[in-house]
């Protein structure tokens, strides 16, 4: 994104913040994200405020409704001002305490301490509401993105052969994950989306944002975004502590599912990660995302070693080969 563009969308926004009579001292960008949506940091009253701005209503609609069902159970941001129908909401700023930016070999376990309370006890305490649920169709929607930006030189039809035959092999693997208990799931738990709230206690030390597209599924799928992220690597012994932890607190769940569904999830995650890196270089021209593919791909041929995976392990290592390794 051009400084060009960046200044003409924040002297945009202050026509906007004008005409609400919205008052502050100062505004200026902060950062966008994987998707269409920016952030701005507002100076309002001596306080430096986050100023979400999304033109898709649909998007700010569910980041309200969501925000309003964890605020009991997590750190969320408050809703300081909603501008909603002119895309725009002003939030609590968790300031300069992100886990990418705040993480280190001394305070690595305690953070991951922090996300995995914070789950458990949603997990524990919060009803699942009307949010959707995750469905076979939407796993298979989300690595479709995996074979049409991923995979390079086969065409149209090719790579619809291609979609049929993973789903076939993949479908009676998604069966397993289906028998977890079903809770809330963020579905982006990750270090850009989690904060270190170090003043705060117990399960509100980790500080969410990102949520808007929530659903209920299983109970796994936080646990391998936040262990085995796209962004940054984690240690062996903090995915076991973290792991641990959870299923300490989950005595019932059957270990055995647990586990299997624990690589099949990481599987569907890795190839859907894999296809929207290459998207957002390719059509987006946000090539920063292509230094996280090798930490991508690594991880996802670990979790294909197992013997109960080969017939998946056959069918993918052709198509990720050797590629960015």
């Amino acid at each position: 994104m051009t400084e060009n563009f960046k200044n003409n969308l924040v002297h945009e926004l202050m026509d906007t913040l004008k005409k609400k009579n919205i008052k502050y001292q100062e505004l200026f960008y902060l950062t966008g994200d994987a998707s269409p949506r920016r952030y701005f940091i507002i100076k309002q009253n001596g306080k430096k405020n986050i100023l979400m701005l999304d033109k898709q209503s649909q998007n700010l609609k569910k980041f309200i409704k969501v925000t309003k069902l964890l605020r009991d159970f997590v750190s969320v941001p408050e809703i300081i001002i909603n501008q909603s129908e002119e895309g725009i909401l002003i939030l609590e700023n968790f300031e300069n305490n992100k886990f990418s930016d705040v993480l280190s070999p001394s305070n690595k376990e305690e953070l991951y301490q922090f996300a995995t309370d914070a789950l458990i006890y949603t997990h524990k305490n919060l009803t699942i509401s009307d949010l959707p649920f995750y469905t076979k169709d939407l796993f298979f929607e989300e690595t479709d993105i995996f074979f049409d930006w991923f995979i390079e030189n086969l065409n149209e039809d090719e790579i619809g052969i291609l979609k049929r035959n993973f789903k076939e092999i993949f479908n009676k693997f998604l069966d397993t994950i289906f028998q977890l208990p079903k809770v809330f799931i963020h579905r982006d738990y990750h270090v850009d989306n989690l904060f270190g709230l170090f003043e705060r206690k117990k399960h509100f030390r980790c500080g969410w944002i990102d949520y808007q597209d929530a659903l209920v599924g299983p109970c796994v799928y936080d646990l391998v975004s936040l262990t085995q992220d796209a962004r940054v690597d984690v240690d062996k012994e903090i995915e076991n502590l973290t792991i641990n932890l959870y299923l300490k607190n989950f005595s019932f769940i059957d270990k055995k599912i647990f586990f299997s569904s624990y690589k099949i999830i990481a599987i569907q995650r890795h190839l859907k990660v894999l296809g929207i890196f290459s998207r957002l270089s390719k059509r987006d021209n946000k090539k920063n995302y292509l230094h996280h593919i090798p930490r991508v791909l690594r991880l996802l041929k670990i979790n294909l070693q197992t013997e109960d995976l080969r017939s998946l392990r056959n069918f993918l290592t052709p198509l990720i080969g050797s590629k960015y390794v």
